[in-house]
């Protein structure tokens, strides 16, 4: 059970998700307004929230900020729920600090996935802040690269697609994977090219520890440890 918090200026989508989600077993706290969900938002410190950023008196993305604002509130779930769709939208939502984003109109057994999924999140401890493969240093909170101790720049995605490969080091991760997870499954041409040319871009950024991000034919990338015995770092394919 969670306490979930719906912020949405629908009266009639604001009951049924009320309904939907009390009856799955969760204690629901309802808001028409930006206000009055920063306010609920402060007091109650939800589990989850569930949002529409297009609400009458200011801008729901308002929630989302004071909850990162707060200590308490930093890791608390928010699934973004809205008509506006587009890219520019979404972008907007991850930016602030969302870590949804549903499109309107939505099933309620999807959304209660999603929830469940935030949930089993939320309940996992947090990543570490800084993540290590060899000379390579992954600084997530500041998200700067370096290696060998000098600063390495990367373009978003570059540096998105090193993080991945860093945490799950050694294992290999196929092309539709990390177009789902660096690209969040948008792209706008084929998937497999977008993370070939991506890849190539990092390793050259990289330099001599580029050969750690390993080609497995066949199968897609992984990011490989220096090898132990020789001090050597191995070569891509």
């Amino acid at each position: 059970m969670a306490r979930i918090l719906v912020i949405d200026a629908d009266a009639a989508l604001r009951a049924e998700l009320a309904r939907t989600l009390t009856q799955a077993g969760h204690d629901v706290e309802l808001a028409a307004g930006a206000r009055a969900g920063v306010a609920l938002a402060r007091t109650s410190m939800p589990d989850l929230v569930v949002l529409d950023p297009s609400l009458q008196d200011g801008d729901g993305m308002e929630v989302v900020v004071a909850l990162r604002a707060d200590p308490r509130g930093r890791r608390t779930p928010v699934l973004v729920v809205s008509a506006a769709s587009g890219e520019d939208e979404r972008v907007r939502a991850f930016e602030a600090g969302a870590d949804d984003f549903i499109p309107k109109p939505f099933s309620m057994r999807e959304l209660l996935l999603r929830l469940r999924a935030q949930q089993r999140r939320r309940s996992s401890p947090p990543p570490p802040d800084v993540v290590a493969a060899g000379p390579i240093v992954v600084d997530r909170a500041a998200r700067r690269v370096s290696v060998s101790g000098v600063a390495v720049s990367l373009t978003r995605r570059e540096l998105d697609l090193l993080l991945v490969l860093a945490e799950r080091r050694g294992r290999v991760q196929s092309r539709e994977v990390l177009v789902a997870d660096v690209w969040g499954g948008e792209v706008d041409e084929d998937g497999g090219r977008v993370v070939d040319s991506t890849v190539k871009r990092l390793r050259r950024k990289l330099g001599a520890a580029g050969g750690l991000v390993t080609t497995v034919r066949g199968a897609g990338y992984r990011l490989a440890a220096p090898d132990d015995a020789t001090g050597r770092t191995p070569r891509s394919a």
